[in-house]
């Protein structure tokens, strides 16, 4: 009957509604899941560094400072343009971070009211990083458009498919421990001296509509 088709017409729309919202629910869920898996696993081995240590220094205090993007520049390079400024505190070189300690670049112009992000997608953005697990070093970049890559990495070097990569916080001015992404495949060469790993990001670029600025004590 017409009053059949129409009630199950209303029940398939209501029940692929209810199943969207759960695939959402799923996605942020997991995004949570990937942060405390992280933390508590760099928060056993600072701790196991601790108990190694005879002195301990207090950790560095710093602030985050919420800033909306207002704006995109494609066109030369990858950067976001945010609603924050000297008057809030920002400097260049500072790091921009999304949710869940996500990394998304650092400020490389800083008016009053506004700051520029370069993003870590852009192929001239290089970041010092390193695999969580395993505690090998190398160096990150936009891959093109295509991602991110990590490049330097020592041939014989153990990394795996699935490792979380954070920065290092060596030789520049990015934070330390910020979640870049993971390991999604990895390009290695027995003829070269280094390989090279393809990174899914931790960030959907796309999706963001606010970050924030970790301010230091020390800037």
């Amino acid at each position: 009957s017409i009053d059949r088709q129409i009630g199950g017409a209303f029940n398939f729309w209501t029940e692929r509604k209810n199943l969207n919202r759960e695939n959402k629910g799923l996605g942020d869920e997991n995004q949570r899941l990937l942060y405390e898996n992280i933390n508590l696993k760099e928060t056993s081995r600072e701790n196991e560094l601790l108990r190694q240590r005879l002195a301990i220094a207090p950790p560095e205090k710093e602030r985050l400072v919420l800033a909306d993007i207002i704006g995109y520049l494609p066109q030369v390079g990858q950067y976001f343009l945010l609603d924050k400024g000297s008057q809030q505190g920002l400097k260049e070189g500072m790091s921009v971070v999304a949710a869940n300690n996500f990394f998304v670049g650092r400020l490389v112009e800083v008016g009053d009211r506004w700051a520029r992000v370069s993003l870590v997608l852009d192929s001239n953005f290089l970041v010092n990083v390193l695999t969580q697990e395993t505690r090998v070093r190398g160096i990150v970049k936009g891959n093109h458009g295509l991602g991110l890559i990590m490049e330097m990495i020592p041939i014989d070097a153990q990394i795996k498919v699935g490792e979380s990569i954070l920065t290092s916080g060596i030789n520049d001015q990015i934070s330390g421990g910020l979640i870049v992404g993971q390991i999604s495949s990895i390009e290695k060469k027995e003829s070269e001296i280094f390989q090279q790993a393809i990174l899914h990001p931790a960030v959907d670029f796309n999706k963001l509509e606010n970050v924030f600025v970790i301010i230091n004590s020390s800037n």
